[in-house]
């Protein structure tokens, strides 16, 4: 009885933790800020939450995470029973497949990790093993349980994978940028700024065209001394200026609309 307290209030502290990266990572994939952990290029929370992996069927990933730790915190306060942890196992087994295919994700295609994420996924595992420990000696976890939650897990992967690769839309911002530039918007960036990766990617291979300024001395083309004239302590930043002279200017990553809006500009 003493072991099976300990299990459960290891799960409890799991869940609880998970809960708190998972609302956090939601929170980061919904705000125009920039999170603790965008570190590097390679290591960035930013980068993998923005990406077009980050959501199933326009959900967040990071939502579908709450929903899972809410759920093991929900069932292991509710009993104490071996059926309970057997449940927990089962679900945490399920969930854990398609996880670990983002994972696979993260370092093959988006080539950036999530930190937070990847914490997330150590607290699944130990959810895991600890759920298993705690059901074993009093329910069978055999192999015919376990093979129908790992086909399941699998296609659930399969699912996952053509819902956010069949479903991108690709549009062609050419004649959007082609308004920003003769309005006198000028895009100033850093090669080095995740979230002005985040911001081409929202504008496609029309990006290309935009007027632009790159900030950092080691980046293609760099002109740090323009930068520093023209105040630049932020990167993206947008700046109305359709005589030479600044007008107005947005900081931060932006919404296509918000930038429609501020050159005055249509977004088709």
């Amino acid at each position: 009885m003493a072991q099976q307290k300990l299990h459960r209030t290891l799960i409890a502290i799991f869940a609880i933790v998970g809960i708190a990266i998972m609302s956090y990572l939601t929170y980061i994939h919904y705000a125009n800020q920039q999170s603790f952990c965008d570190i590097s290029e390679s290591v960035s929370c930013d980068v993998v939450t923005t990406s077009i992996y980050s959501e199933i069927f326009g959900v967040p990933v990071s939502l579908l995470g709450l929903g899972y730790f809410i759920l093991a915190l929900g069932l292991i306060l509710s009993k104490q029973t071996p059926a309970v942890f057997q449940t927990i196992f089962l679900i945490t087994l399920f969930v854990l497949i398609p996880s670990l295919y983002l994972s696979s994700l993260e370092l093959f295609v988006i080539q950036s990790i999530c930190i937070l994420c990847e914490s997330s996924k150590v607290l699944m595992i130990a959810i895991l093993v600890t759920s298993y420990l705690a059901a074993r000696p009093h329910r069978a976890i055999t192999a015919r349980l376990i093979m129908p939650v790992l086909i399941a897990g699998i296609v659930a992967s399969g699912v996952t994978y053509f819902a956010q690769t069949g479903n991108v839309e690709k549009k062609d911002y050419s004649e959007f940028v082609g308004c920003l530039n003769e309005k006198g918007v000028v895009y100033y960036k850093s090669f080095r700024c995740n979230s002005c990766k985040r911001q081409e990617k929202l504008l496609g291979e029309a990006y290309l065209k935009l007027n632009s300024v790159e900030c950092h001395p080691e980046g293609p083309s760099g002109n740090p001394e323009l930068c520093l004239a023209k105040n630049i302590s932020k990167t993206p930043t947008f700046i109305f200026e359709p005589m030479g002279t600044e007008e107005k200017r947005l900081e931060g990553l932006q919404p296509l609309q918000t930038l429609a809006d501020f050159a005055g500009c249509e977004l088709k």
